[in-house]
């Protein structure tokens, strides 16, 4: 079977916050790319528009990020990223370096 992923994913288990709407939501996250994460949180909707914040593990590097529902299932949230600052943008693409090489 062929990836038909654009970017690669690798695990990530970190403490994330979301803001969506007016409520905030304390999560954890799965995995991470370029392009987005998945997370585990109660009650986002689908296309709704979500302010996220999460340490990197290792660096600690605080990111920021703003994106957006594209699928859910219980509990579990795929968001694909709308703003990513460019502090943000290298601290992901090294982290995912990193944990590629393995």
């Amino acid at each position: 079977m062929q990836n038909r992923r654009k970017h690669v994913r690798v695990p990530i288990r970190a403490q994330v916050t979301c803001i969506a709407d007016t409520r905030t939501l304390r999560g954890v996250t799965w995995n991470l790319s370029q392009s987005g994460l998945q997370v585990e949180v109660a009650e986002l909707r689908r296309k709704a528009i979500v302010q996220l914040t999460f340490r990197l593990p290792l660096s600690g590097t605080i990111i920021d990020a703003l994106g957006a529902v594209v699928w859910q299932s219980d509990r579990r949230h795929g968001i694909k990223f709308k703003y990513l600052g460019e502090q943000s943008h290298e601290s992901i693409q090294h982290f995912i370096e990193e944990q590629s090489r393995g």
